[in-house]
């Protein structure tokens, strides 16, 4: 009979999914501030599959808190980045709004010290992505965003401020762009940034900067990538029905290739394009040896294509022809083996 009521008390507590001693030493150590410790506590909890029905709540409570409290000593630790992806992979198996509402104030003020910190930019990158997650939690949970948003806004401020403020402090052009574009990957619609960089493009039109359409192994950017072709435009007018122009193309693919501007393509700011015609005078440059000395020289194209060799330059002229509703944005190459340059115009 004692045998028979012990097995019925045990069954009892596993269908009522009562705490154990770790989960209840994690609650504990929540209580105490101690949220590294609860997390710890919760692990063991879970890998030993005895836990409450509002388990999961706890955990990524305790995680969220302990990210937190972590940023608010060092917004640049490490451990962030994993603590939040834990919060992450077990936010769908929690059951109240309340976790939910935890967790998007946690990567909401996580997002913001890491922006206002003064760290290098993958920290602030980190920091927008926080931010972000809180938003889209926030809607796709039905809670109140405001706060989510607020702070977003307040992260983007900062960081177009600082970049407004160091280009117009840079050395030259090129560096100013530069600076611009790094604030534009994550406040890409700022109308002062975008002020100021539809300003700084158009003097740089002549100018090479490395531009690709993805960065290996990452996601897609406008970015400065080393692998691709490198696009300048030295000369460049632009009407309501067509541009026109001469195009220097620096190989930065590592092979030699051939050059076609056929396959130059001009993109309006709508995302309508339009490829290009090739009107002549064009050249690509090589080392040949002269008087026993490596010179070098401009090579004329061979019908309306060039032999672009690796790290030396082609140029040609170009046109283009559209509709008056087009507003040209970029001119963009792409080989045949998807090796990429863009050349932003900006708009006078």
């Amino acid at each position: 009979m004692f045998k028979k009521s012990v097995i019925f008390l045990a069954s009892v507590a596993i269908l009522c999914g009562c705490k154990g001693k770790n989960e209840s030493d994690g609650d504990s150590y929540y209580k105490d501030g101690k949220f590294r410790n609860a997390v710890n506590s919760y692990t063991a909890a879970m890998q030993k599959g005895k836990t409450s029905d509002g388990f999961y709540d706890s955990f990524v409570i305790a995680y969220a808190s302990a990210a937190k409290q972590t940023a608010q000593k060092n917004a640049s630790d490490d451990i962030i980045r994993s603590y939040v992806e834990q919060i992450h992979k077990n936010l769908p198996k929690t059951k109240k709004t309340a976790t939910l509402d935890s967790v998007v104030l946690a990567l909401s003020e996580i997002g913001v010290g890491q922006v206002n910190g003064g760290f290098e930019y993958e920290y602030v990158l980190q920091g927008f992505r926080n931010l972000d997650s809180a938003l889209s939690i926030a809607k796709r949970g039905g809670i109140g965003a405001g706060n989510a948003e607020a702070a977003r806004k307040k992260a983007e401020a900062t960081i177009v401020k600082q970049a407004l403020e160091n280009a117009d402090g840079a050395t030259n052009e090129i560096t100013a762009e530069y600076t611009l574009l790094e604030a534009e990957v994550v406040a890409p619609n700022n109308p002062d940034l975008k002020k100021a960089l539809n300003a700084i493009r158009v003097k740089n039109r002549s100018t090479w900067l490395i531009f690709a359409e993805d960065i290996i192994g990452q996601r897609a950017s406008r970015m400065v990538d080393k692998y691709g072709y490198v696009l300048a435009l030295p000369i460049l007018a632009i009407s309501p029905t067509g541009t026109t122009g001469e195009i220097a193309v620096w190989n930065s693919t590592g092979n030699n290739v051939t050059f076609a501007p056929s396959k130059l393509k001009l993109v309006s700011k709508t995302g309508d394009s339009t490829f290009a015609k090739y009107a002549g005078g064009g050249w690509c440059s090589v080392d040949q040896v002269v008087n026993g000395l490596y010179k070098a020289t401009n090579v004329p194209f061979k019908g309306s294509e060039g032999e672009l060799r690796s790290e030396k330059t082609c140029n040609a002229k170009f046109s283009f022809s559209y509709q008056k509703d087009f507003v040209p944005d970029y001119v963009e190459y792409k080989d045949s083996d998807n090796n990429i340059g863009r050349k932003y115009f900006g708009q006078k």
